[in-house]
């Protein structure tokens, strides 16, 4: 004979970090291929500065992802849903 036993439980939505990193990585090289395209200095465009440049945007993409992500799991966190569960045994 198995007994069930019913629980409150709390479920609210988390947001995955990596997918918010990729997209904010994504974004970031975007931008930066915009600005090597429309910056034109002096001697013209070097290797060098178009390299600075997308790591600088990539590495202020994937921190503005992980900020997004953040922002996103605070809000989520005050919208908790009570569910029951019930808990079975198997024996």
């Amino acid at each position: 004979m198995s007994k069930d036993k019913t629980e409150t439980a709390k479920i609210r939505r988390a947001p995955k970090f990596i997918p918010f990193t990729l997209t904010g990585v994504l974004l970031g090289g975007i931008v930066a291929i915009i600005l090597s395209l429309s910056i034109t200095t002096e001697v013209g465009r070097t290797a060098g500065f178009i390299t600075q440049l997308l790591v600088y945007c990539l590495g202020l993409g994937a921190g503005l992802g992980v900020v997004a992500a953040v922002i996103f799991d605070a809000v989520t966190a005050r919208k908790l849903k009570d569910v029951q569960v019930s808990k079975t045994s198997s024996k």
